[in-house]
């Protein structure tokens, strides 16, 4: 048995033995222990050119989650524990910390403070993101884990402060935390250039510890935001050369690694009821601090990001939605003359996506199909499920992962080998 690099975080530690502490003072008011049991299998559907088999695993693992809420006059105390057995990544049992912290009220309940290992989010989309620049799972995304695993979990502390003109959220993070990315190996086919090695994080200092703000108002119908960040790209967005982390040095390399360059996100959305529906609209500038004239190959521009969406339910118990989000690189002219033109990126990036879902049979049954298509990447991805409440403790999923693209280098062209469908099976407690 192993446990999760979560767990053995210092700071993740120090906040689950407070709330193990606090959890025997809190249930003089309540507590509540619930949680899952669940099996999970996925098979690849097309041919791989480095697993071959089409019907090699891409899923097939058993989860247990334990869920433990105390309540009292102080507060609330929380733990969510994972305890995975993954055979496609081995046989060994992971037990993961998922969430735990405290959380509790004071100043004349005007500030909310929540402070331990958490899942984060904000902003309007659906499964796309521009100002929520908390850490994403894709790893379990892509193979077809409940969605609630998208989101990976941060340790942070959030204050929320009440009673003034807006709310605002404050959220710093001690140690960054990057996204989850599907690695090469036996669950997918991508593969990694030949000559790079390990991804470079950010050093642990109070530095580079990132923080995120929000503040956010009632304006009509519509609750109008606006968001701050400040931290680092969340996925490996430059390189530089092994023999000089600070530089980034052209010609046969001698190795190369990954790394998470600097990165401010100022941005702004709304969303509320028109047209029938729920419309929103989200935009957000990312500062590139590590390559703000853009002349740098080695580290991502700058860029606008922006997304509008609408929701409307159409019959009864059938939603659709459809969304537009697009990505203006900045300095472009800087970036094409520093690459040589050569394989140059486009200056900018479209993705539409859309969502139908049906609920069935007395809302047991939940059809839905998830579709992103990017005319620019000229490539694709669509998400079905089929989802089937037996009874109140027992649900069935059925579900399907499709990628189509011409390209490795794309988002969804890099998978365009790990077509795939999967079940769960999960009984709940």
């Amino acid at each position: 048995m192993k446990a999760s690099r979560g767990l053995r975080s210092p700071f993740a530690s120090l906040l689950a033995g407070l709330a193990a502490a606090a959890l025997p003072g809190a249930a003089a008011g309540q507590a509540d222990v619930h949680g899952f049991v669940e099996g999970a299998f996925g098979v690849r559907t097309a041919e791989s050119s480095i697993h071959g088999d089409a019907e090699d695993f891409t899923l097939q693992e058993t989860r247990a989650q334990l869920r433990l809420t105390a309540y009292g006059d102080a507060g609330e105390a929380f733990v969510r524990l994972d305890v995975l057995q993954d055979h496609v990544a081995g046989d060994e049992t992971d037990v993961a910390l998922r969430e735990g912290y405290l959380r509790f009220t004071t100043l004349r309940d005007l500030l909310d403070v929540k402070a331990g290992r958490q899942a984060l989010t904000w902003g309007t989309g659906d499964l796309v993101f521009v100002n929520d620049l908390f850490p994403k799972d894709w790893e379990s995304f892509f193979a077809g884990r409940e969605d609630q695993y998208l989101k990976a979990p941060s340790d942070a502390i959030r204050l929320g402060f009440y009673a003034l003109p807006f709310d605002v959220d404050l959220v710093v993070t001690p140690e960054f935390t990057p996204d989850r990315l599907p690695a090469p190996g036996d669950r997918y086919s991508i593969t990694a250039p030949p000559d790079f090695g390990p991804t470079r994080r950010p050093a642990n200092t109070l530095r580079n510890a990132e923080w995120a703000l929000r503040l956010s108002r009632y304006v009509g119908n519509f609750t109008a935001s606006l968001y701050g960040y400040h931290g680092f790209f969340k996925t490996p967005e430059g390189v530089r050369s092994s023999s000089d982390p600070g530089a980034f040095f052209p010609g046969p390399p001698p190795a190369f690694h990954p790394i998470h360059p600097e990165l401010s996100v100022w941005g702004a959305s709304l969303r509320g009821s028109a047209l029938g529906g729920i419309t929103w609209v989200e935009g957000g500038w990312y500062d590139s601090r590590d390559d703000r004239d853009g002349d740098d190959p080695s580290v991502e521009n700058s860029s606008l990001r922006y997304l509008a969406g609408y929701e409307r339910q159409l019959l009864s118990d059938f939603n659709v939605t459809l969304q537009y989000y697009g990505e203006w690189m900045r300095e472009h002219d800087a970036y094409v003359e520093s690459v040589g033109g050569a394989g140059a990126e486009d200056e900018f990036r479209h993705l539409w996506t859309a969502r139908a879902e049906k609920m069935l049979h007395y809302q047991t049954i939940r059809v839905s199909v998830f579709a992103f298509l990017s005319p620019t990447d000229e490539d694709a991805h669509v998400r079905a499920l089929v989802s089937y409440k037996v009874n109140d403790d027992v649900e069935v999923v059925i579900g399907a992962n499709v990628f189509e693209g011409n390209s490795s280098t794309t988002t969804f062209g890099a998978f365009d080998e790990d077509d795939n469908v999967y079940t769960r099976l999960r009984y709940s407690f």
